[in-house]
């Protein structure tokens, strides 16, 4: 995150000699703006997109306009708040849903620290007694991931195709698999099924759809019906090794943190939610 010299921007129009007195103007405010390095480095967008090749996007301070965006119960309801958040604070026009997650969260992360500083004080639940308590989230230790994991490439063969896709291989079952980095519409997708099987009292399928939602060929077949039977069938370990290879070779960004729970003395590495409530501290001033 790269903040510009804000300095001239911020101030009022230069003041008259003494000997010439005026009206005094009304004051002048230009909200700072700063650079935010995306993740993807724009190697994994089409040609045609307007961050293709971008290293990084600038976006505005957030400012009490941006609190009225967040605040508003309306667009929390239909589910737009943070594309109309991001909207308002990007300086070049893009579409919020076209961005990649990996580069989403890094923007709003950076959003973020601009109003409210780096520190995120939040009830977190423990994974394992849960039990509430308070947590203090560091978000200037950001982590970002360009996709690029050494080891995960060699292991599994993976290769970045001309269509800003990842291959990999399963050898053990003879299979090679493409993916794709989400971006906000799969997200949407994901959210839509989840809600709608929610609303219907069916079963969730958390995995499989996630699946669904990244794979795009196997073996080469691009068949949805094809992948579909594919994904039905696929063991458990090797569902679990296609979700820690993409995991580790898309671009993104995340704040983790360990804990220890005070109740059980559970241990892990928690990952920082971003979701309403990141834009909400819990009764701090800043």
């Amino acid at each position: 995150m790269t903040e510009r010299n804000n300095l001239d921007r911020m101030a009022g129009p230069a003041q008259p000699p003494p000997d010439h007195p005026s009206p005094a103007p009304a004051m002048q405010f230009s909200v700072p703006t700063e650079f935010v390095e995306l993740p993807s480095g724009g190697k994994y967008y089409p040609p045609d997109h307007p961050l293709h090749g971008k290293k990084s996007v600038e976006i505005k301070y957030m400012t009490a306009k941006e609190e009225d965006i967040l605040a508003s119960s309306s667009l929390i309801k239909s589910g737009v708040v943070f594309d109309r958040f991001l909207q308002s604070i990007l300086m070049d026009k893009i579409d919020p849903n076209d961005l990649l997650i990996g580069d989403k969260n890094a923007i709003l992360i950076a959003a973020r620290i601009t109003g409210y500083g780096a520190e995120y004080l939040t009830d977190v639940g423990c994974p394992a007694c849960s039990a509430v308590s308070k947590y203090k989230f560091d978000l200037s230790k950001t982590t970002t991931s360009n996709g690029v994991n050494e080891s995960f490439y060699d292991t599994f063969s993976v290769e970045e195709t001309e269509h800003g896709t990842f291959s990999f291989s399963l050898t053990q079952i003879n299979a090679v698999v493409e993916v794709k980095p989400l971006n906000g519409h799969d997200e949407k997708k994901l959210s839509s099924i989840a809600a709608a099987k929610s609303k219907n009292n069916l079963q969730e399928s958390i995995v499989t759809d996630g699946l669904r939602s990244y794979i795009v060929s196997v073996n080469g077949n691009r068949d949805r019906a094809y992948i579909n039977q594919f994904i039905e069938a696929l063991p458990a370990r090797y569902s679990r090794r296609i979700r820690i290879v993409y995991k580790n070779i898309v671009p993104q960004a995340s704040v983790q943190s360990p804990y220890s729970c005070a109740k059980c003395n559970h241990q892990q590495e928690l990952e920082v939610p971003i979701n309403i409530d990141f834009f909400w501290p819990d009764e701090q001033i800043y």
